[in-house]
């Protein structure tokens, strides 16, 4: 399972939930999750803060691996904690997806509104 391309959140939450079982972490709800997104987030901004506008853009575009590196971290970090509260990835995403549209009422190119 390591191997396969992952192509959807539900393909990288199965694959993590395999990974902590294989490493026999414990996946109870707990802090420790939000804890380490939160330090993810903040390693990224570090990289940009105090930076103007164009020096924030300069930057990620010479070190895109590092925020590659760092969404990857992000990523994987909020499947587990999926897991851990055991919500399925897809359909929140989906979920807040429809409310953040209708909010902004977003509309495709044939004038109607996505859903």
């Amino acid at each position: 399972m390591e191997d396969k391309h992952i192509t959807t959140m539900k393909d990288a939450q199965k694959l993590v939930k395999f990974f902590a079982e294989r490493n026999k972490w414990d996946d109870a709800p707990n802090v420790d999750k939000f804890d380490h997104l939160h330090e993810e987030l903040i390693e990224m901004s570090k990289h940009l803060r105090y930076k103007s506008e164009d020096e924030r853009r300069k930057y990620v575009e010479e070190n895109k691996e590092i925020f590659k590196d760092g969404i990857g971290d992000l990523f994987f970090a909020l499947c587990r904690l999926a897991n851990q509260l055991d919500v399925d990835i897809e359909d929140a995403f989906n979920m807040v997806k429809k409310e953040i549209l209708e909010k902004y009422n977003h509309k495709n190119p044939e004038n109607k509104i996505i859903k």
